[in-house]
């Protein structure tokens, strides 16, 4: 009799359990998630948008299509900085209104949006959406605002306001080139004097065809490869190329072709302009930009600017024992698992870690000087 009536206390209590967990964490939960989706200003996800357009009232137009990997079309065709672009869908997808103003105003004009500072349009899904942005409100860091139902004014935070407000040279591109360094398979570097080719041989080798008996050190290539696709443009200073010799770029100052399963990618570099920086010209970028003058002064001019130098080829974790002659007499440095002891004399003082690893990396970066030959 007992085992029965705790099995029917045990489902009234599971009956009200489900009745509690439904109405007050499910229903609740799905009246937030109506609430929040009311507050948005497009039932949209950011993967369906295929093109964009901002149109400043104070700019050109910027047309941009695409999906993955985005190309403005308008007002010059040049590929689009990918995550600029992304980071403006991403807005669009959850944009939201601090609050209504008005659901159907007669008079746009008080509001700014009879004549937008920032007209937005989009295709998502196959559906074209409207968004325009306004006069700031007078209370608030907020914004006037209105999105398909043109004479619905809402407020938006100004934090989306500066995120959607871009300007061209915010969304194009300013990488030169488009591989990654490991990609690349062929150096070309011509100055005006001279000329440089290397080429991969594998992960860790690279060698000039010209002079296969000199070896080419891996990290000064690695290096360089990493400034290269690393270089951005600080601004552009012109969208049209007729006059490259204007800024030094015909004939070019250093001309740098990087290789990558045959696809060829070029930059020219040009003369400096009085704020340490320098005219560049890549072939997958309309137009001139500028760029910092620094990387300019590590780029090699001859093969032995790449030579292999070194006095000393080994691997730090491989080192053992260091044996130092000292002006009086000879010591000896062991390791022992994560330390470091000298041997045959007790009386000096164990040294750190850190000064016997420093030791040993200042050993591998020593050279020779260029043109001496050891053998």
């Amino acid at each position: 009799m007992k085992t029965r009536t705790a099995f029917i206390y045990l489902a009234v209590f599971l009956l009200l359990a489900g009745y509690f967990y439904y109405f007050e964490v499910v229903r609740r939960q799905a009246q937030r998630d109506r609430e929040d989706a009311a507050l948005h200003l497009f039932q949209i996800e950011k993967g369906q948008i295929t093109s964009l357009q901002l149109d400043k009232n104070d700019a050109k137009l910027i047309a941009v299509t695409g999906n993955g990997h985005w190309q403005i079309t308008e007002p010059i065709r040049t590929r689009a900085d990918d995550f600029a672009v992304e980071n403006v869908l991403s807005t669009l997808q959850s944009l939201k209104m601090e609050r209504e103003v008005e659901a159907a105003a007669q008079n746009l004009q008080p509001y700014g949006l009879d004549n937008p500072t920032l007209h937005l349009s989009f295709e998502a899904d196959g559906t074209s959406h409207q968004l325009r942005i306004g006069a700031k409100a007078v209370v608030r860091d907020q914004y006037y605002a209105s999105s398909d139902q043109e004479n619905r004014v809402v407020l938006i935070s100004s934090t989306q306001q500066q995120s959607l407000d871009k300007s061209l040279f915010d969304l194009r591109s300013k990488k030169f080139f488009t591989f990654t360094s490991d990609q690349v398979d062929r150096i070309e570097i011509v100055h005006p004097e001279a000329r440089l080719v290397v080429a991969r041989l594998d992960k860790q080798r690279w060698q000039d065809a010209t002079a296969v008996e000199i070896k080419i050190k891996s990290s000064r290539v690695e290096s360089l490869l990493n400034r290269l696709i690393l270089l951005r443009a600080e601004r552009f200073v012109e969208d049209e190329e007729e006059d490259m010799a204007r800024f030094g770029l015909d004939p070019a100052r250093i001309k740098i072709s990087l290789s990558a399963k045959g696809k060829i990618e070029t930059l020219l570099f040009g003369s400096s302009s009085e704020e340490e920086t320098i005219y560049a010209k890549g072939e997958n970028m309309p137009g001139v930009a500028m760029v910092d003058e620094k990387p300019l002064e590590e780029i090699p001019v001859a093969l032995s600017d790449l030579e292999d130098r070194t006095l000393f080829s080994f691997d730090l974790d491989q080192v053992k024992a260091v044996a130092l002659k000292l002006a009086g007499g000879t010591a000896r440095l062991e390791r022992q698992e994560e330390k470091w002891i000298w041997t045959g004399d007790e009386d000096l003082k164990e040294p750190e870690t850190w000064q016997v690893n420093s030791l040993l990396w200042k050993l591998q970066e020593l050279e020779y000087l260029p043109g001496f030959r050891l053998f």
